[in-house]
């Protein structure tokens, strides 16, 4: 069983869900359509880690300048309190544990690249350390909406994302029932709601700052992988 400690909490994920265009602004700093219903995708747990761990610039993407440019995106995400399968919306909130800050990290060109050739674009998000969460998990008695939400990142001081969590276009009770429909989602199993526009490149070195409010902030430095 994987483990994972995440402040004063510990989750045992067995996967985790991402929604892509989520917030209309990044739909349209990215080009793509307005979509209709829920676009998810998976991460693999080996792209975790919490809150001051070091996210690792993959060697293979800094070499190659083809690959080399890796994006932050920082969204609101939420731990499954119980197993869910065929859900409706008006309940979604019994199966929910709480929130949680949840920095998506991409291989941009690469994903790019793999999406022009007709190809998955499921490595461009999976390298180890793609996937942060923190510091906390916040139940949902101490956040009873979270659909209002200031969320941003820092780039070494810098902002680069703000917005609040209002702008989602699919709405969390909606996301969890259009999902249980497909798969069985599992206590512990983290589903991130998408990121706002804003995204842009990091580089080794550089200082990442994720806030959510009523949740906090994560912090992490980006460093090239060692050999």
């Amino acid at each position: 069983m994987f483990n994972m400690k995440v402040g004063n909490s510990t989750i045992h994920p067995t996967k985790i869900i991402c929604l892509g265009r989520n917030y209309l602004d990044h739909i349209q700093e990215t080009k793509a359509p307005i979509p209709t219903e829920p676009v998810f995708f998976a991460k693999t747990l080996n792209t975790l880690v919490t809150n001051n761990d070091p996210i690792i610039y993959p060697k293979l993407l800094y070499e190659n300048p083809n690959y080399n440019r890796v994006d932050h995106e920082v969204e609101l995400a939420f731990i499954i309190f119980q197993p869910c399968k065929n859900i409706s919306a008006v309940k979604a909130y019994d199966y929910i544990r709480g929130y949680t800050i949840f920095l998506d990290i991409t291989a941009r060109k690469m994903q790019i690249s793999d999406r022009n050739i007709k190809l998955p674009w499921y490595r461009s998000k999976n390298f180890d350390s793609f996937s942060a969460i923190g510091p906390e998990i916040v139940s949902c008695h101490e956040i009873e909406n979270p659909h209002n939400l200031k969320i941003q990142l820092k780039v070494n001081g810098e902002l680069r994302q703000f917005s609040n969590t209002k702008h989602m276009l699919f709405k969390i009770p909606e996301i969890l029932e259009y999902l249980s429909k497909f798969i069985t989602l599992k206590a512990g199993d983290i589903v991130a709601t998408g990121t706002p526009s804003g995204v842009s490149p990091i580089k080794p070195g550089d200082i990442i700052e994720a806030s959510i409010e009523k949740i906090g902030t994560i912090k992490h430095e980006v460093i090239l992988e060692s050999d």
